[in-house]
């Protein structure tokens, strides 16, 4: 039964894939995925930016080392030969949070505390600054609207004059309900004296007028003893936009090399009282701690007062490792995070956003997690660079490293008449020069990030866009054409008005499909053709061999004769099968108004007795249901295409062999089933069986052109059923099953 076989090397499956002898797809990537990997190559460009950066890093911190070389040797050479400058009987003790740029003034007659104010301003001096920029810069979070302190330092005969004006748009005095002292405005004075004792005094006031004065613990919170002091004095005067305090102080509690500083706390809201701003006279409010007692050089100081530098420790040391002088702090004044909110008074996209920043600078290396590495105390190291410096009289540069703090350290020798007299030693913090770096780092980052962002997005729009037009486009051509090769259009509409690559891709399918549709419709219109033109020759052929026959009666018998009447038939047939497909496909169509219920079973049975009789040779045997079989169709294409199961059967089958004709019940469908013995089916054909204008047979006595079992399968699908060919057990024979279904509820 295998009359056909396949003529095309590759067929689709149903699942998507090939058949055997199609070209073997090579495993790779989606067009998306090509496109975003080729995006990943622009994180080449951060790279080389990084680089970039990195180098430019080891260049500014060479150039920051050059720059304190060179201020460190001016230095030098300026005191140089200044005997005066270092000698052991001139000096003052330094008051903590004093900046060298306002030395401590001398009054001869002492203050009234009880004297205007503008007399105390008068009297102490220009006052400095503590809430601007420079050396006193507050953190990112002050107010300058809010608080504003002015202070200055006078020395009496017997006292300390401390003077403040302070700008203040809400004054908060001390509510006598209240246990706690921190809960209002007030001044938080700390002196360290000579032998380390630290003393913590608080200024507060109820109202305009006398302050209270109370010596406090470390946590500013509790009393030491629950009375108010008397030694120390000191009066708040209410001004336009704030107030004054005059604060006087014995110089018996300060003693002889004694620190001193002051803090100004600012509340505003007399509800929660919370501490709203701190600002100090301390030069790095962050830092607690108390170095040792110095003695400075007024004349020295002066000199050096100029020389403030950002971020950077200038001091002058004499040759008995003393320091003379010094001006600035390797510790910037605020080690508040840059720009950081506070959580719990932060939103969302605040938050969101420095979350980011502390990515960004835990990424990039910021510079401002240095300053928690940056050490309180580097007394040993410097000692080290001191030690080498004027012993050998030579300038000395070093780098240190403390985590990710770095920190620059420049040392060289004064001379004065041929010796060594002295040293200047800077300290600069790396970090504050390379913030440049990271900012731009930062920044740089940030934009790669947005463009690398957009670039993505982009891309992979493209790519969806692309990938959904090329899926289209496949999904149109595969709609194009059916299971069996039959063009069902001859146009491809999806993409075809693009100017790009795929639409001029899609026209030149378009193109093909339209040139293969004209040549479909012409082999379409062939059999009709070669039926009409071959029909009157045939007939000019048969005729003239019937007077051949007729006017010789002893060429009946002729074998030649013979032999060309058999052909004339063969001919006639192969007309007649070209035909028939062609027709029957047109028939059906015309027939869906033709349907009607009949008996399957009847109808087999009664075929099968005619096949009988008209094949002697061969026992056809119906082996049918034992009940009605009722579908919905037309008999006539019924019995057509059982007719083609038989001539397939006996064209095939052994000579006077068996064929069962098998109809069953099989749930909602009928199994029809036409098996014969003889050879059975090659491997090759199975996919191709039911295709149409193709042959196994090489018998050339014999017609085949490949339509019968075609004709089954236009049959079957018309009815809505399904068709297949399997080789019998045993090795013998093969089985055509037709599936149809059955009416309901019989």
């Amino acid at each position: 039964m295998n009359s056909l076989v396949g003529s095309r090397s590759a067929k689709a499956l149903p699942d998507g894939g090939v058949a055997p002898g199609a070209p073997q797809i090579r495993p790779g990537l989606k067009i998306r995925t090509k496109l975003l990997l080729l995006v990943l190559l622009l994180l080449v460009i951060p790279w080389m930016g990084y680089e970039s950066v990195r180098e430019m890093e080891k260049f500014l911190l060479a150039g920051q080392e050059q720059a304190l070389e060179l201020t460190t040797q001016g230095i030098s050479s300026i005191l140089g030969n200044r005997t005066d400058l270092f000698d052991p009987g001139v000096g003052v003790p330094e008051i903590i949070g004093r900046p060298l740029t306002s030395l401590l003034g001398e009054i001869e007659e002492p203050l009234a505390i009880d004297a205007p104010a503008e007399i105390w301003a008068a009297s102490v001096g220009p006052l400095t600054h503590f809430s601007g920029f420079g050396l006193f810069e507050c953190g990112p979070e002050y107010r300058p609207e809010s608080l504003a302190v002015r202070h200055g330092l006078a020395l009496g005969p017997d006292s300390v004059f401390a003077f403040f004006e302070i700008d203040d748009d809400v004054l908060v005095f001390r509510d006598p309900t209240l246990l706690s002292l921190d809960a209002n405005d007030q001044i938080r004075m700390t002196i360290q004296r000579n032998n380390g004792e630290i003393l913590r005094y608080l200024l507060t006031a109820q109202a305009p007028g006398r302050l209270s004065v109370y010596l406090m613990r470390a946590n500013w919170k509790d009393v030491v003893d629950g009375e108010a002091l008397r030694e120390i004095v000191g009066t708040l005067d209410p001004l336009t936009g704030g107030f004054a305090v005059k604060v006087r102080i014995p110089r018996d509690l300060l003693g002889v090399g004694a620190r001193l500083k002051f803090e100004v706390v600012d509340i505003d809201d007399r509800n929660t009282r919370e501490i709203e701003q701190i600002i100090s006279t301390e030069p790095d409010p962050g830092s607690h701690e108390f170095g040792s007692v110095r003695l400075v050089t007024p004349e020295l100081a002066k000199l050096i007062q100029p020389l403030y530098i950002s971020e950077a420790n200038i001091t002058v040391w004499d040759r008995s490792y003393r320091v003379r002088a010094q001006v600035g702090s390797v510790v910037p004044p605020a080690r508040e995070a840059f720009g950081m909110t506070p959580p719990e008074k932060a939103s969302l996209l605040k938050r969101a956003e420095d979350q980011l920043i502390r990515f960004l600078g835990w990424i990039l290396r910021s510079p401002a997690r240095g300053l928690a590495d940056m050490p309180a105390d580097s007394s040993a190291e410097d000692q080290r660079v001191l030690a080498r410096v004027l012993a050998e009289g030579e300038p000395s540069t070093e780098r240190r490293r403390y985590g990710e703090a770095k920190l620059i350290v420049t040392a060289s020798p004064i001379w004065a008449q041929g010796e060594i007299e002295g040293a200047v030693l800077i300290k600069q913090s790396a970090n504050k020069l390379l913030a440049l770096q990271y900012k731009t780092l930062q920044r740089f980052t940030i934009l790669f990030l947005a463009v690398f962002v957009f670039l993505s997005l982009a891309i992979l729009i493209f790519s969806t866009r692309l990938t959904y037009r090329v899926g289209r486009l496949q999904r149109e051509t595969e709609q194009a054409a059916s299971s069996e090769g039959r063009l069902l259009k001859d146009r491809i509409r999806a993409g075809a008005r693009s100017s790009d690559e795929l639409g001029s891709l899609t026209r030149s399918i378009s193109s093909m499909l339209h040139n293969l549709g004209q040549y479909t419709r012409y082999l379409e219109r062939l059999p009709d053709t070669l039926a009409h033109e071959l029909h009157n020759p045939l007939n000019v052929v048969n005729s003239s061999l019937e007077n051949l026959q007729y006017n010789h009666r002893e060429l009946t018998d002729d074998k030649h004769l013979q032999r060309a009447r058999n052909g004339i038939g063969r001919l006639r047939s192969i007309i007649t099968s070209l035909t028939e497909a062609a027709s029957l496909k047109e028939a059906l169509s015309q027939e869906q108004e033709q349907l009607e219920r009949f008996d399957l079973r009847s109808l087999i049975q009664n075929c099968v007795e005619g096949y009988q009789s008209a094949n002697p040779g061969y026992r056809i045997v119906a082996t049918l249901a034992p009940t009605s079989a009722w579908i919905f169709g037309v008999p006539d294409r019924i019995a057509q295409m059982l007719d083609k199961l038989i001539d397939n059967a006996i064209a095939f089958g052994a000579q006077n062999g068996l064929i069962i004709v098998n109809l069953r019940h099989g749930g909602d469908n009928l199994e029809l089933t036409v098996s014969n013995d003889g050879p059975t089916l090659p491997p090759e054909i199975a996919d191709s069986l039911f295709d149409p204008m193709v042959s196994s047979t090489r018998d050339a006595r014999k017609t085949h052109l490949g339509l019968g079992l075609y004709i089954v399968r236009l049959v079957t699908e018309f009815h809505k059923g399904t068709v297949a060919a399997r080789n019998r057990r045993g090795g013998t024979g093969v089985d055509v099953v037709v599936s149809l279904p059955t009416l309901t509820g019989q």
